[in-house]
């Protein structure tokens, strides 16, 4: 394995796949600890761009805490702000300014998902 060998293996670490005219999904390695693929999508609507998770955060995370909750709210709120990203209807969503901070927010964006998936370790136990 050389450094090249690395640098190709990454290339195609992130690819879109078309939904629609306005819609594509952004394939990657990611997956929730269920093993289950973190679906992101990249949305265009009315020259404004935006990931999105369609929910699938917020779903995956009931089935391990009361959503409800005081202090899990309270979590959620924080790690949210932390990334400056917000919730729309249940999707977790993140503007896309320009092109060029697309990478880094994406990775961001990846984080946030684990960093809210993964809440658990700041409790006594999943809910």
């Amino acid at each position: 394995m050389t450094i090249s060998d690395i640098n190709k293996s990454l290339i195609g670490a992130f690819t879109l796949s078309p939904i629609s005219a306005t819609e594509w999904q952004i394939n990657c390695s990611a997956t929730f600890q269920n093993g289950d693929e973190m679906k992101i999508y990249l949305v265009n609507n009315k020259n404004s761009w935006y990931l999105t998770d369609k929910k699938a955060t917020l779903k995956y995370m009931n089935e391990m805490y009361d959503l409800k909750a005081p202090d899990v709210k309270s979590c959620i709120s924080a790690v949210i702000k932390i990334y400056g990203f917000a919730i729309k209807a249940g999707s977790l969503v993140a503007n896309v300014i320009d092109e060029v901070q697309l990478p880094t927010l994406l990775f961001n964006y990846i984080m946030c998902i684990g960093q809210l998936t993964n809440m658990y370790v700041f409790f006594d136990k999943p809910e």
